[in-house]
């Protein structure tokens, strides 16, 4: 660490970071904004184009969910790329705006899903946008992942 910016790629446990991220304490102040975290103490900021990435095993063929929340630090128009590889199909990764919230937190829930398409994975969510200040970019915290249920269609109905 310096500062509050990760120098390691490999600081974060499970985790593997690009660009500039940095590791918010709860109860942090950028200037005059308090910068809280949700849940636990401590959060990622993403810089400009900076990502972090993590290997995660599943089960082929089954459909999941990856949530997580976040929060905008700076006024500029941010959004957020979530993708998994491996993935056959072409262009396929969610791009998240994020929304002004005007909440006690600030902070905002999303959830991305996909189709497992191997027995390994990697899930990288990533800050796309090329700002000014390379420190300005979202805040990210409690990301979990959950398989989904396929739901069965009652025999001799429909």
């Amino acid at each position: 660490m310096k500062g509050t910016k990760v120098v390691d790629r490999h600081a974060i446990p499970n985790w593997e970071i690009s660009g500039y991220v940095e590791y918010i304490k709860s109860g942090q102040t950028q200037g005059d904004m308090l910068l809280p975290v949700p849940q636990g103490d401590y959060a990622v900021r993403l810089g400009e184009d900076a990502s972090i990435k993590t290997k995660v095993k599943l089960t082929k063929g089954v459909f999941y969910s990856i949530s997580f929340v976040f929060a905008r630090t700076c006024a500029q128009e941010e959004k957020l790329n979530v993708s998994v590889s491996p993935n056959s199909e072409p262009n396929d990764w969610g791009i998240l705006p994020l929304q002004t919230m005007y909440s006690s937190e600030g902070w905002d829930s999303y959830s991305w899903g996909f189709l497992a398409e191997a027995d390994e994975i990697d899930i990288v969510i990533h800050n796309p946008a090329v700002e000014k200040d390379p420190a300005c970019g979202p805040l990210i915290d409690f990301v979990a992942l959950k398989a989904l249920k396929t739901p069965k269609r009652p025999r001799g109905k429909y």
